[in-house]
């Protein structure tokens, strides 16, 4: 029977939709909710089973005209309700779709043949799941196998060269730290979601990676439903769930051994070659500028003394980190349930230690999570989600990068101990600082990071009666997060060395003395702690049904409420006695503050229609309507729209009736405006805060100090998110069953309302600094590529998954100053111009002899050597300086970011390699990394491939001097600049090599063990890059940043071994 509809015909103006967003998705859902007139039903029975009569569990199967759906069970049998003459459709994963027609039978067999499509892979997306062959936004995903295959402490690497437009890079491998940035299509990081939870980038990197089920990603105006977060992309993460219905369960237990090493440290000098340089430095400083020539610092009795063992060099990289340091997983996780009850528990430890030799640095985790999902009647379904971490993480008191700076600059000749005895440290050194000893924590103190997060989710589904396809939920989460830190600084003592003094006849005047130098005085002790709150309500409903079995109808109304708390707290005393606690303080020495305390609140209102024809014509319009706390109430609401449209011209007749080869051809476009509020901080807290510190400003009353409140700016009532426009072109398409896929995207984001201050002139006797505005606008627009090769030659299965993304960003417009020519006003514009750019001077050689330097054309100081670096005259004018900088390349973003993964399976073997890359991305070295002998220390290695006279003692400035050509000027010349300075830090990384062994199940059928496997594997094992001496992801200065000079010092990136087994009962 058919089913009437009924539409007022007059449109309702778009203004109203924007006043009233609560009664358009209101009677939106309405119209999707019809009552709908039964046929006779009766149940039908059935398996589903493989060509091979193996039974599938898990099937779906659905009746095209009521919308039920039913799944099979561990015998592939399964049960549903439906009349004569309706269409159910089986599906499943890694299956070709199977469709028959009831009739008066009840019994029914199903046989579902292979396909290497995946065209029916379930797709979770905002605020529900898709099929693939339906999607009409950008959206990529991965499932657990793809994520575990690479072995690694953090969630965020094991993501790595996995996903179009998806880029991750590592910071750093150190213990703890979780330094990996993630970065949609060049736009920034997204917001992520866990089980439709939003939670932070710490969050993520601490789980334990069996127990995600997939990660997907949206990067287009499908994220627009999330808000005031979404304008960077969303990440969605979905745990495992219990999926037996045989009342059956199983464990599974893994285990990981891991050896990690160092990728790419520089290695520093000997004592020998640092003496070499040094007298080169020399001669060159103090020869310029005196007519005759100084002596060497080193004579021969240095050098000779180093030569036959009588001193030693000194190598604090050595003597402060191990080669290799283990690290540890293990997991256990038990999965099953029945026709009432699913579940799934999962425990995870891992235990990572640093490379210090003292063992002071290291870091272990507990994971837990348990999922239960139960049935309590045929329309009520509830959800217990809970899960959490707690870590701990030690390190010595002083700061990892200050640990490596003075581990590269410390002198070669300058003994770690004093005369080598181990009780006396060494003090004479670059800023008195040891490197070898602060990395002991029990000499020099510690820091102690405790770490815990608990998350509970509950929620009721129920089934709407008298509405097909229409279900409410409710959800409820809440988070508390508690951060518990000891910061431990302890005296110690540094020595120096008087030997003694003899008289004439030998006999000891003044015997020898160690004197001490304290270090870290007074001793001290501070714990801080850091709680912080969020909950989360969240009500829903979801309509889906199919009428007349051409059109699939469903929509989502969806009101949510967040709550956010945080505050801060610490006390610090001055320790008499080398005590590690509080109580062991004095009172007079003791201080207690609290740092800081914030709230934030936002509610928000969602709504989502999608309309499949046929699964040919494909649409999705979903809106958000969201307020934040972060802003003034004057300009706190926003709203959002979004829509996308596909057809599959794949389902066309001339396609489908002609061109069998392809299975699914599909563009797709989309459009919408997303939010941000990420970079206003809290409004009444921060835009417009006040300082109180004690002896800030303040009155004198009766005698006494009282403490002002000077505002840090004027209040800004119309301050409001930054919106994004973003618009996607996409194109799908399958091919020979599977066995080529391909998928292509164009995409365009323009922001607005970015936060910046004006430059206008205000008096100083306003007492305050203008506030942030939304003044700027910039745009971001790039495409992406993915291909995919699966293929089955008999018992070999292989497939081939690669992509591409290319991005620029450019300021459109961006609040600066006119300069006072015509070249800074070129030089310093940003409007208009692609961010991050590099200036500098063009290279143009090194001077090869002084009859070059004496004929070059432009002026060149007196000081210029043979070896040194001369720059193109790039203006014209005869002179080399600043007007001669210009755009050289660009910094931080590559242009290009790509990655494939390769795997094969033979019987019980299987072959899997993940590489990474980047390309058009450059750095520049700072500190250590740019020239020897800085800060009057040592020098690295690369240094020695320098111009330098045959004759090491020659005069580096008389005409005849014979000199040997390397890469670098001498020792001692003005360092690179420009593009000779750039480097070119694109790279080709095997992220991930694993080789498995899964045991043959007649092996184990008596043992009843479902599954054994083992294997070994790699991660980072193999680069390919032209920079030299450090890792391409390690961040170097960029552009003369502030933060390169600490950057370049990071705890390296790690290449590591791993061996481990899988066992299933």
């Amino acid at each position: 029977m058919k089913t009437n509809f009924i539409f007022n015909e007059r449109p309702l103006p778009w203004n109203k939709l924007r006043t009233y967003p609560w009664q358009w998705a209101l009677s939106s859902l309405l119209l999707l909710s019809p009552m709908a007139t039964i046929a006779q039903q009766q149940q039908i029975e059935g398996k589903v089973q493989t060509s091979n009569d193996k039974p599938i569990a898990g099937a779906s199967i659905t009746d095209l005209r009521t919308g039920q759906t039913t799944s099979s069970d561990g015998q592939g049998r399964f049960k549903i309700n439906a009349s004569p003459g309706d269409k159910l459709v089986i599906t499943y994963v890694g299956y070709r779709k199977t469709e028959m027609i009831v009739g008066q039978q009840r019994l029914m067999d199903v046989l579902l043949n292979e396909d290497n499509t995946d065209l029916e892979e379930v797709v979770v997306v905002g605020y529900g799941t898709q099929k693939k062959a339906s999607l009409t936004g950008a959206i990529s995903s991965v499932n657990n196998k793809e994520i575990t295959v690479t072995k690694n402490e953090n969630v965020v690497n094991m993501l790595a060269g996995k996903m179009p437009g998806v880029r991750i890079s590592q910071q750093s491998s150190q213990p703890g730290s979780f330094e990996s940035n993630i970065d949609i299509r060049g736009m920034g990081e997204p917001l992520i979601v866990v089980d439709g939870i939003p939670r932070d980038k710490d969050y993520l990197s601490r789980m334990d990676a069996n127990e995600i089920e997939s990660v997907s990603v949206l990067k287009d105006a499908s994220a627009a439903v999330y808000g005031v977060r979404s304008a960077n992309g969303v990440l969605l993460v979905t745990t495992r769930r219990g999926s037996n219905e045989d009342g059956n369960f199983e464990i599974n237990y893994s285990y990981n051994r891991a050896w990690q090493k160092f990728l790419y440290v520089p290695n520093t000098v000997d004592a020998l070659a640092y003496m070499q340089l040094k007298n080169e430095q020399i001669g060159r400083d103090f020869n310029s500028n005196y007519p005759a020539k100084m002596p060497n610092i080193f004579g021969a009795a240095d050098f000779e003394a180093y030569q036959n063992g009588t001193k030693k060099t000194s190598n604090y990289v050595d003597a402060a980190f191990d080669k290799v340091s283990p690290q540890y997983q293990h997991n256990l996780s038990i999965n099953g349930g029945g026709k009432k009850v699913n579940y799934f528990f999962n425990l995870g430890h891992m235990d990572q230690m640093g490379a210090y030799k003292s063992k002071s640095l290291n870091y272990n985790r507990w994971n837990f999570r348990s999922n239960i999902d139960a049935q309590i009647t045929d329309r009520l379904k509830a959800s217990l989600d809970v899960g959490g971490y707690a870590d701990e993480t030690n390190q010595p008191r002083t700061d990892i990068w200050a640990v490596y700076k003075q581990a590269w600059r410390q002198r070669p000749i300058v003994p770690i101990y004093v005369n080598d005895n181990p009780l006396y440290p060494n003090f004479e050194m670059i800023d008195n600082e040891n490197p070898v000893v602060v990395t002991d924590s029990k000499q020099t103190g510690y820091r102690k990071f405790l770490r815990k997060q608990f998350n509970g989710i509950i929620s009721l589904d129920y089934k709407v009666p008298f509405v097909e396809g229409l279900n409410a939920k409710a959800t409820y989460n809440y988070d508390f997060k508690y951060s518990d830190n000891t910061d431990f600084k302890k005296s110690y003592f540094l020595y120096s060395y008087t030997p003694p003094v003899y008289d004439g006849n030998g006999q000891i005047i003044t015997p020898e003395k160690y004197n001490a130098h304290e270090k870290n005085a007074p001793t001290t002790v501070r714990r801080s702690s850091y709680p912080d709150t969020h909950s989360l309500m969240q009500f829903t409903l979801n309509y889906n049904r199919r009428f007349a079995e051409k059109h699939q109808v469903s929509g989502l109304l969806l009101f949510v409420e967040e709550y956010n708390k945080w505050d801060s707290f610490y006390a610090q005393r001055e320790i008499m006695v080398n005590s590690e606690y509080l109580f062991a303080g004095e009172d007079k020495n003791q201080l207690a503050n609290m740092e800081g305390i914030g709230e934030r609140t936002a509610r928000g209102l969602v709504g989502k229609f999608n309309y499949d024809y046929l699964g040919k014509y494909i649409a999705e319009f979903s809106f958000r309507y969201d307020g934040s706390s972060k802003f003034p109430k004057e300009s706190r609401w926003g709203f959002f729209p979004a829509a996308s449209v596909g057809w599959r011209i794949s389902e066309e007749g001339f396609i489908k009736n002609n061109y069998n080869f392809i299975n699914n051809l599909k563009i797709r476009a989309s459009y919408g405006k997303l939010g941000d509020d990420r970079s206003a901080g809290n409004y009444p807290s921060t835009i417009v805060g006040y300082a109180l510190e004690p002896n800030e400003t303040g009155w004198i009353f009766g005698g006494n100090l009282v403490n002002g409140a000077l505002p840090t700016a004027i209040p800004n009532p119309n301050l409001t998110w930054y919106t994004s426009k973003t618009a996607d072109v996409g194109l799908d398409m399958d091919l020979w069953n599977g066995k080529l896929g391909l998928t292509f995207d164009y995409f365009n984001r323009n922001r607005s309302g970015l936060l910046a201050t004006s430059l206008d002139l205000i008096p100083g006797t306003v007492g305050a600094n203008l506030p942030q505005e939304n003044l700027e606008s910039d745009r971001t627009f790039g495409y992406e590529l993915s291909l995919t090769h699966r293929n089955k030659i008999n018992d070999f299965n292989y497939f081939i998954n690669a992509q591409v993304s290319s991005t620029k960003s450019q300021f459109v417009n961006r609040v600066e100053s006119k300069a006072g020519n015509s070249y800074d006003n070129w030089r310093n514009r940003y409007s208009n111009r692609n961010k991050e750019i590099w200036w500098g001077k063009e290279y143009a050689g090194q001077f090869g002899s002084y009859e070059q330097i004496y004929n070059h054309p432009t002026l060149v100081s007196s000081g210029t050597l043979p070896g040194d670096y001369y720059y193109q005259d790039w203006n014209g004018d005869g002179v080399i300086n600043d007007a001669d900088n210009h755009p050289i390349a660009t910094y931080n973003m590559p242009l290009i970011n790509y990655g494939f993964t390769l795997g094969g399976s033979w019987r019980g073997l299987d072959l899997t390699m993940n590489f990474q890359g980047a390309a058009k991305v450059y750095v520049q070295y700072s500190e250590v990394l740019a020239g020897p002998l800085q800060f009057d220390g040592g020098a690295l290695t690369q240094f020695l491939d320098r111009w330098r006279p045959v004759d090491a003692g020659a005069d580096l400035f008389n005409p005849s001097t014979q000199w040997l050509a390397g890469y670098y000027p001498s020792t001692g010349s003005a360092m690179a600049e420009g593009t000779r300075a750039v480097q070119n830090a694109s790279y080709l990384r095997l992220k991930t090599l694993e080789l498995g062994y899964s045991l043959p199940q007649q092996w184990l059928k008596t043992l009843k063990i479902k599954n054994l496997r083992i294997y070994a594997s790699a991660y980072n094992l193999l680069t390919w890059t032209g920079l030299k001496y450090t890792d391409p992801e390690h961040p170097g200065s960029a552009g003369g940043s502030s933060s390169g000079d600490i950057d370049v010092y990071k705890y390296p990136i790690n290449k590591t071994y791993n061996i481990g087994a899988s066992i299933k009962f």
